[in-house]
């Protein structure tokens, strides 16, 4: 006979999770620390969980880990770790780390400078509809830099990810309505 008690046994199970190393439990209860949802906010402990999973396989997790890395969130900041863990879950296909990843190449976060393989990872992103990847990929593009210049296909995926409600794709776009740039000159389309 049932007590009612089904979603404390889910959450037992969820506690549970960590010592049976599930990591899908793991990176859920991360979640739930990192925003204060049924536990009291609390970053260090969703990093440390996150860490866990990711160490586990959790492809989001190691994304996610990667992130709180790379920006000091409840670890250390370090960047040459983010890039580990971005970079493993980016060969899985996780399209927040290829994006994330190629900021890191663009910029020289953690990793040499190099922006073929930022553009090469954007690219990845951009694939499975990743607007901020797109609207990075066409940065490239525009500024022929890992891609060859080339102003129509900065404007094509400033378009894509314009059209997905990217704000930096909408002002890029803008730019280049303004400028003629890959577009006819429009100060109509320009100021939309």
């Amino acid at each position: 006979e049932s007590d009612g008690g089904g979603a404390s046994e889910a959450g037992q199970a969820a506690v549970e999770g960590e010592d049976l190393g599930n990591a899908d439990a793991l990176f859920h209860r991360a979640a739930h620390h990192s925003v204060g949802q049924g536990v009291p906010q609390n970053l260090k402990e969703a990093a440390r969980l996150l860490h866990l999973a990711a160490e586990r396989g959790h492809v989001g997790a190691q994304a996610a880990f990667g992130v709180c890395c790379s920006f000091g969130t409840g670890v250390l900041q370090d960047h040459v770790e983010a890039v580990r863990w971005l970079r493993l879950a980016a060969e899985q296909g996780d399209v927040a780390a290829q994006c994330c990843l190629g900021d890191c190449y663009y910029e020289g976060t953690g990793v040499p400078q190099d922006n073929q393989a930022a553009a090469r990872y954007y690219r990845l992103a951009a694939r499975q509809r990743h607007a901020d990847a797109q609207c990075s990929l066409g940065r490239c593009f525009a500024e022929g830099r890992g891609r060859p210049h080339d102003d129509d296909e900065a404007v094509r995926l400033y378009c894509k990810a314009a059209d997905q409600g990217n704000a930096r794709a909408q002002r890029l776009l803008a730019i280049c309505y303004s400028k003629g740039k890959g577009v006819l000159k429009n100060e109509k389309e320009a100021a939309r």
